[in-house]
């Protein structure tokens, strides 16, 4: 395997990889991939990046992979969004994905936030997958009081599979 990060020139960043199959017979698996991320200087906040990979996953089994996405922030907002792509060999089995999500600090201790995501896939039959929840955190000194609610519904590409989650933390720091 053979793995390469570059320094940062200007605010970007290289990333490659790659590994072969080892040269066995039966065992056909292979990757390579790439990313960049850039945060330029002239731009305080602001952070994008890309990534593509190609898998070889078995015998005649192919996928390609792409990632993209912006992350911002300015004051007490962070906003990001990101793209995704699947391509794959398989019937029915390539997938698109969007999501994105922006926090706001309302101050030094408490910061609150919104997140939404959308899976397509190829199936006919299915709905889109569509994820969204919100979150809240408080910090008091070393302790933080945290909650979030989430929902998806059409798991999976069923109608017919929903759920809803909640989740609430209490945290100490000695």
């Amino acid at each position: 395997m053979f793995i390469y990060t570059s320094p940062s020139m200007g605010g970007a960043t290289f990333s490659a990889a790659y590994q072969n199959d080892g040269g066995g017979a039966t065992v056909e698996e292979s990757y390579t991939d790439f990313a960049i991320a850039i945060s330029p200087e002239a731009v305080e906040g602001l952070t994008v990046g890309y990534a593509s990979s190609d898998n070889q996953v078995g015998v005649a089994i192919d996928s390609s992979e792409t990632t993209m996405y912006a992350k911002y922030a300015v004051g007490s907002f962070t906003i990001g969004v990101q793209s995704s792509d699947l391509d794959h060999t398989t019937a029915n089995s390539d997938m698109e994905s969007f999501a994105y999500g922006i926090t706001y600090a309302v101050n030094d201790d408490l910061s609150i936030g919104y997140s939404h995501h959308e899976l397509e896939t190829e199936l006919t039959t299915d709905e889109d997958q569509e994820s969204t929840g919100i979150s809240a955190s408080y910090t008091m000194g070393g302790m933080t009081i945290a909650g979030a609610s989430n929902e998806t519904d059409n798991i999976a590409g069923t109608s017919t599979r929903d759920t809803e989650g909640y989740e609430f933390t209490l945290s100490f720091a000695f």
